[in-house]
């Protein structure tokens, strides 16, 4: 069977929803936090730090960054705390990165890629160092010359999401410029990119899935696709799943609004599962407090 990661997606996969995942559900062999950005200054915002402070288990953090001498800090300072990969974000799409030459806005400049990951190599003892990346910026024709770049270097494994930065999460993963990169890769490619379901999935497993998937938004409308179930609107995890993350975010939010808009985040995923509560699901998006949140999600599953 295929390794199965948990994507990192801002604002949604942060510490409070991973410890409650991992309670309830199984079939994943790591996580990755939403990025965290590096300056030149090496100060993190506290809200980045609670991202991988305290130290976690099974958990890859993830860095964001437009200079490989900073990369190499962050890496060295996350190794000092006990995490033996750390993973750079090449994937961002949003604007406000990109114009910074961060996330998948590294990828336009080709020599300037290749020159991060030289100041970032030439560090020594630094923990196992993989790349979540695009397949281009513009043009998935882009893909030979990242695969002979990405050959170059020493990574653990290369995860790849299969679209160009401008097509943002619209249209097909382009599977041509994945293979592309993976067989020139010289350590294990990972999948990434639209398996919502066990269909697909399955044939991840038996094509380009072979060294590993990633799932994302997936998990998020069926919490229990890693271990290879459809998603069950009675499971009798769900109510309980629901609850404690809930509460989870009580502990760490102030106030019913914040919580709120965490859960109706989450909700606009699961509500796939649930085909026949329109209405229901209306009320949800429209509370405002605990209570009416909490019966509105009780009129959806029972």
């Amino acid at each position: 069977m295929s390794k199965i990661y948990f994507a990192p997606m801002e604002g949604i996969t942060t510490p409070t929803y991973r410890k409650v995942h991992k309670k309830y559900y199984g079939g994943i062999d790591k996580y990755f936090s939403p990025f965290i950005v590096v300056t030149s200054t090496h100060q993190l915002k506290k809200r980045e730090t609670r991202e991988f402070d305290p130290f976690e288990e099974n958990l890859v953090p993830q860095v964001l960054t437009q200079r490989g001498e900073d990369f190499a800090w962050a890496a060295n300072m996350l190794k000092g705390m006990g995490y033996k990969e750390v993973n750079l974000n090449l994937g961002c799409p949003a604007a406000t990165v990109v114009t910074k030459g961060k996330g998948s806005g590294l990828l336009r400049d080709k020599d300037k890629l290749r020159r991060f990951f030289e100041e970032v190599f030439t560090e020594s003892n630094l923990p196992d160092i993989s790349i979540k990346t695009r397949s281009g910026f513009i043009y998935h024709e882009e893909a030979e010359e990242l695969a002979e770049i990405f050959a170059e270097f020493p990574f653990k494994e290369i995860i790849i999401h299969p679209r160009v930065r401008e097509e943002f999460y619209q249209g097909s993963p382009n599977l041509d410029s994945f293979n592309i990169i993976k067989n020139k890769a010289k350590c294990p490619v990972i999948y990434n990119g639209d398996i919502f379901d066990i269909n697909r999935l399955t044939e991840c497993y038996d094509a380009e899935g072979k060294e590993g998937i990633m799932l994302g938004r997936g998990l998020l409308r069926n919490p229990a696709l890693a271990e290879e179930k459809e998603f069950d609107p009675a499971d009798k995890r769900l109510p309980a799943y629901l609850d404690e993350l809930y509460d989870s975010y009580a502990e760490v939010l102030s106030g019913d609004r914040d919580i709120l808009f965490k859960m109706k985040e989450l909700w606009t995923y699961l509500i796939t599962g649930f085909h026949d509560k329109k209405e229901e699901y209306k009320k949800l998006l429209k509370s405002t407090t605990a209570a009416d949140y909490k019966a509105a999600v009780r009129g959806i599953i029972g």
